[in-house]
């Protein structure tokens, strides 16, 4: 019995197609664009594992604060950057099965505020709309000592952009999005995990610059040990990385921004879950992060509280 509720338990948690944390569009003194449409931190352990049929509804609350700006030889400036995000997702996992997986589809919606000062610049921008992100096609298959996921997804420029403010909430262009990742089970309880998740970025011209941003790869991982605390609440705590890199020069150079030095950044933190069972169907989340090896872009740490409710 133990064993069945473990593996409802890990399918609760919420990630295949997943995750995407719209929380910056920052000035990179030497980055061929600005920001992305998925910067990494969003998941961590079991990264790859998509609930079960159902309908679920996660919050992710995002705190970055990058303390400096890097160029393409690693020197460095200070900026002083304060972001929160409050990421809305909706997600519905059907009973359909293709290729033997279960068919889901989902929506993301972002909130985000931002406080920018780099030297003498500075802007600011409320709470506001960012990019929507679509996520029209996904799968998801598990299996005894393994899941894994599949998705297809458009990122749609919802949010206000102009090319003069470095903290708009939006970014000007259209994006597409590959998602495949996977998790394998340590042992035969499935109490121990480690999972992988990546996503692959190609984007449209961007408004006003004319520029097109070069494609990019992310990948999200995460190892992570379940502990039953009660027989209503399970403890995950686990440790997660993440690592960027732009893998295509942008078309063209931009305002302060030259096309062939291309963005890199990596992270490395610790992360702990709750899950309270049937009937509650609840989790929280929390993560912390810190940056290192960044290239053409900012560093800092980030905070994410993630909470979610499952029918």
């Amino acid at each position: 019995m133990m064993v069945e509720m473990s593996k409802q338990i890990k399918r609760m948690v919420l990630a295949g197609g997943a995750a995407l944390l719209f929380f910056l569009s920052v000035y990179s003194a030497e980055a061929a664009t600005l920001g992305s449409h998925y910067p990494f931190g969003g998941e961590g352990v079991l990264a790859a594992s998509v609930p079960p049929p159902g309908f679920h509804y996660r919050i992710y609350n995002t705190w970055y604060n990058p303390t400096t700006v890097k160029d393409d030889s690693g020197d460095k400036a200070d900026i002083d950057l304060d972001v929160f995000s409050s990421v809305h997702r909706f997600i519905h996992v059907t009973q359909k099965k293709i290729l033997g997986a279960d068919y889901f589809y989902d929506m993301i919606v972002p909130l985000v505020d931002k406080d920018l000062t780099l030297g003498t610049y500075t802007d600011s921008q409320s709470l506001a709309l960012g990019d929507t992100c679509f996520e029209f096609f996904g799968l998801a298959w598990h299996q005894p000592r393994w899941d894994a996921a599949f998705a297809l997804a458009v990122i749609a420029p919802t949010g206000e952009y102009a090319l003069d403010k470095k903290a708009s909430p939006g970014l000007g262009y259209w994006s597409g999005m590959l998602t495949l990742g996977g998790t394998v089970y340590l042992d035969a309880q499935r109490s121990w995990s480690l999972s992988a998740l990546t996503r692959t970025l190609v984007h449209t011209e961007q408004d006003e610059s004319d520029v097109t941003p070069g494609s990019e790869f992310v990948v999200e991982y995460g190892l992570g040990k379940e502990i039953p605390v009660t027989d209503k609440l399970l403890v995950r705590p686990g440790i997660a990385g993440c690592a960027y890199w732009q893998i295509e020069d942008d078309s063209d150079d931009g305002p302060g921004t030259v096309a062939d030095e291309r963005k890199r950044a990596y992270a490395l933190g610790a992360e702990i879950n709750f899950f309270w069972l049937p009937p509650t169907l609840f989790q929280v989340n929390l993560r912390a992060l810190r940056e290192f090896g960044a290239k053409n872009t900012v560093q800092g740490s980030q905070f994410v509280l993630t909470l979610t409710k499952s029918w």
